[in-house]
């Protein structure tokens, strides 16, 4: 299984913890640092792309194309895809659906209104978000907030607005950066940081109904 990230602050986190305990021999790319950096196609049976503070609307990130080009080989040749946030708006492009700003920044824990929650739970999610994603030409839309669509499946690929595979080591890199430039203030830091439980972790139930249901889907085995 590959795991894309496009930064040290964006690591697999909760989900490739799970893919480990499930018996998967996972390897983690920096997709960030160019086409170089990316596994060769046929070296991988599942992929995940997770996410970046880079927009896949942003013609001059010069990474980007490469990734996308291999998300496309990927889906071309029936490799399942998982996209969290950035990587469900990547894959979303690839599908042939539209990316966009969102009405409104979406930031904290949400819960979601879900068609299928035994395949997407209704949350709540951590959410870290400007754009939004339209549903790709015929696949089936699973969840939505009042902001934008939340999650979309189209065969065995899934792709997804928030993020599940948060820790709060993970967040509170996230949060460091966002107060660092003023961009939040300690009311709301504290008031995302309390979703995690005392070893620091996210709702470990619904990552694993999405996740594993993902994995299941895919018809892969470890």
């Amino acid at each position: 299984m590959a795991f894309l990230t496009h930064n040290e602050a964006d690591p697999p986190g909760a989900l490739g913890r799970r893919a480990i305990e499930l018996g998967f021999e996972i390897g983690v790319h920096r997709a960030d640092r160019g086409a170089g950096e990316l596994p060769r196609p046929g070296s991988f049976d599942l992929l995940v792309i997770m996410g970046s503070v880079a927009s896949t609307t942003d013609h001059t990130v010069p990474w980007i194309p490469p990734e996308r080009r291999l998300v496309a080989a990927a889906v071309d040749t029936g490799i399942p895809v998982l996209g969290v946030c950035f990587g469900g708006q990547l894959l979303a492009q690839v599908l042939g659906a539209r990316v966009s700003r969102a009405s409104r920044p979406e930031r904290g824990w949400h819960r979601i209104d879900t068609d299928d929650p035994e395949r997407v739970p209704t949350g709540p999610w951590l959410m870290w978000h400007q754009d939004q994603f339209t549903v790709p030409p015929g696949a089936v839309a699973l969840a939505r907030t009042d902001v934008c669509l939340q999650a979309y499946v189209l065969g065995p690929h899934t792709g997804v607005q928030f993020h599940p595979e948060v820790t709060a080591e993970i967040v509170g890199h996230w949060i460091d950066e966002a107060r660092a430039a003023s961009r939040m203030d300690p009311a709301e830091a504290q008031e995302i940081l309390s979703g995690f439980d005392h070893q620091g972790q996210g709702p470990e139930d619904q990552i694993r109904t999405l996740f594993d249901g993902f994995v299941a889907r895919a018809g892969v085995a470890p």
